[in-house]
């Protein structure tokens, strides 16, 4: 039988026994094959992912197939001095820089099967993520977001203005507007040069981040969630 029903879409917690099957989804997405893309995990790397932080990895599945990925780890991290540097160097190259009692989640890569996208296996998996960030009480998620319709407008404007006219509805960004939907917000000034090698993108990210509505400063971070916690951040999709 297949491990979920056929007729559904479902996000559960990553397990280690699926690392293969999961390293081999982010190739296809970004056809690391035929493109020589480099900067892809391998099967170790999503073990190691699931073996330091479980709460924060996801997967999408249909049936028993593979169809969308999500990788995070915990962060220490400052709004007012955001990061400026490549992806690769902040996830330290693949192996995750996580800090186990970092006060927020930082979203290190998602991929969903080609043939599954607009279908909302990605907004599950980040609600997923929301979930987890809020039964960890973290201040929220963090994440660098690829610019990848600037090149169509670099001519014209400056990244940072680009950015704003995002903010703003003057350009409508293949990546950036869809996160601002699920509730991320831009930092001010907080573009990053060369952060991936996306061409349409020339290169360049910005920080986002997402405040946890439900944060509450006197209790703090936790460490863990408990293991009928984590029941509640499963999501269904069709």
């Amino acid at each position: 039988m297949p491990r979920y029903p056929a007729d559904q879409i479902v996000v559960a917690p990553s397990l280690e026994s699926d690392a293969e099957a999961m390293a081999a989804l982010m190739a296809l997405v970004y056809n690391a094959h035929a493109e020589g893309f480099e900067q892809i995990f391998s099967t170790e790397q999503f073990r190691h992912h699931i073996a330091i932080f479980p709460e924060g990895q996801f997967t999408a599945f249909h049936g028993d197939r593979i169809v969308g990925v999500t990788v995070s780890m915990r962060i220490d991290f400052d709004p007012a001095h955001p990061f400026i540097e490549p992806w690769w160097q902040t996830i330290g190259g693949g192996w995750l820089r996580h800090v186990p009692d970092g006060a927020w989640m930082y979203g290190v890569e998602s991929n969903v099967d080609p043939a599954y996208q607009g279908r909302g296996v990605g907004g599950k998996l980040m609600e997923a993520r929301f979930d987890t960030a809020r039964l960890l009480n973290l201040r929220g998620m963090v994440a660098g977001s690829t610019l990848m319709s600037y090149g169509q407008h670099a001519a014209q404007v400056s990244p940072e203005e680009y950015v704003a006219g995002v903010v703003a509805g003057r350009y409508f960004d293949n990546n950036l507007s869809k996160q601002m939907i699920k509730g991320f917000r831009p930092l001010p000034g907080a573009v990053i040069p060369g952060y991936v090698s996306d061409i349409s993108a020339l290169g360049w990210g910005t920080v986002i981040v997402w405040d946890n509505p439900d944060y509450d400063a006197a209790r703090g971070p936790q460490a863990h969630i408990a293991a009928q916690q984590r029941q509640r951040v499963y999501r269904r999709a069709l």
